[in-house]
């Protein structure tokens, strides 16, 4: 049976072929991989052609110069950030920027950073890998702005069929009425036209809250009492209901607009006590948020759930996973959740929601402990 015969080191021992300095040297100024490498003061001592390809600028224009001259201002406070914990500390860091070339061809970069050490282990400096995302961030941003249109004609069709229903029946009373010589049967019809234009009046307002956020004056109070005062409220109700109310009020120093505070609870409570027709348990939840200065409220309930397909869709405005009802005066507008959205965007704060079909649903509104100003 033959053999391949071992390779031979230049100094005839059997191994591996050699790898000297200046192979690697070629191999990272020729790979296919935008490298750069940075002392400890982040200037850069190596940029390889691939480098010069992605930014469009030299090795001769950035050997010696600092790395955070090719990065936007906005992002400049977090990439020096990352590269000194690299530094510090090690491990592996990455962050993504745009940025235009010398000849103004936008591009977008995806950074992944590592430390770089010397024989003793210490910090030698960084080593910087680049990807050029543009192609992929722009396919993102083509999709984000389909599925974009694409809810705002869901919302378009669903504004139009609602209004649609309340002028249609009300040019019918309106007909009706001037046709009728009965005084009691006309102050009937107002009535109903009344109760019909405030329902499109509380649909706007709505809309408005979703778009725009409440920008109606309020009085700011202390967090902690509107949530006391609240579950005060609706206990009996809740009681009424067959539901146990079950709450967590922790100690928070915080001032917030009382009625946008009401109208986020009463939004959430409502939501959960529909999908508790039998009864159940609801829980609400006042305690300090991880991130410092901010609150997390809590709402749960251990009703029926939302399933995945409709879990992404409950903050758009008109969507309801509940049966519509025959009379539109009547019908649940499915506006709660995207007036919650609204509110909590305008205040600074985020809201998510988890569910499954086992165990509930749990609402959790993250706010700043102070007003945001405008």
């Amino acid at each position: 049976m033959n053999e391949s015969p071992t390779p031979l080191h230049q100094d005839g021992h059997a191994g591996p072929p050699s790898v000297d300095d200046f192979f690697l040297r070629q191999l990272c100024l020729q790979g296919g991989v935008p490298t750069i490498a940075l002392d400890t003061d982040l200037r850069v001592v190596f940029w390889n052609r691939a480098a010069e390809g992605v930014v469009g600028r030299t090795a001769d224009e950035m050997v010696g110069q600092s790395l955070l001259a090719v990065v936007p201002p906005a992002r400049r406070g977090l990439a020096e950030r990352l590269l000194k914990r690299i530094l510090a500390e090690g491990g592996v860091s990455e962050f993504d920027f745009s940025y235009h070339r010398p000849d103004g061809t936008p591009v977008d970069l995806a950074v992944t950073l590592a430390r770089i050490t010397d024989t003793q282990g210490g910090p030698r400096g960084v080593a910087v890998h680049l990807r050029d995302t543009t192609r992929r961030v722009e396919t993102e941003r083509a999709l984000a702005q389909t599925r974009k249109m694409s809810a705002l004609g869901t919302m378009a069709g669903a504004v139009a069929h609602h209004f649609n229903n309340l002028l249609g029946g009300l040019v019918t009373t309106l007909d009706f009425a001037r046709q009728c010589h009965d005084r009691s049967v006309i102050q009937r019809a107002l009535g109903s036209m009344t109760d019909t234009l405030n329902r499109a009046i509380t649909i706007t307002r709505a809309l408005l809250a979703f778009a725009e956020g409440d920008r109606t004056d309020d009085e700011v109070g202390d967090v902690r009492a509107t949530v006391q005062q609240f579950a005060a409220r609706v206990a009996p109700e809740l009681a009424d209901r067959r539901i146990t109310l079950e709450t967590r009020i922790d100690e928070v120093q915080a001032q917030l607009p009382v009625r946008k505070l009401n109208t986020i609870l009463e939004s959430l409570t409502a939501n959960a006590w529909e999908a508790m027709p039998d009864g159940g348990h609801l829980k609400i939840e006042l305690m300090a948020a991880e991130a410092p200065g901010d609150l997390l409220l809590n709402v749960s309930d251990t009703g029926c759930g939302i399933t995945d397909s409709d879990l992404e869709h409950v903050f758009e405005p008109f969507f309801s996973t509940k049966k519509a009802a025959p009379d539109p005066r009547t019908a649940h507008l499915g506006l709660g959740l995207a007036v919650v959205h609204g509110i909590v965007q305008d205040l600074g704060g985020t809201v998510t929601l988890c569910s499954s079909r086992d165990s509930g649903t749990i609402c959790s509104v993250r706010l700043p402990r102070t007003v945001r100003k405008p």
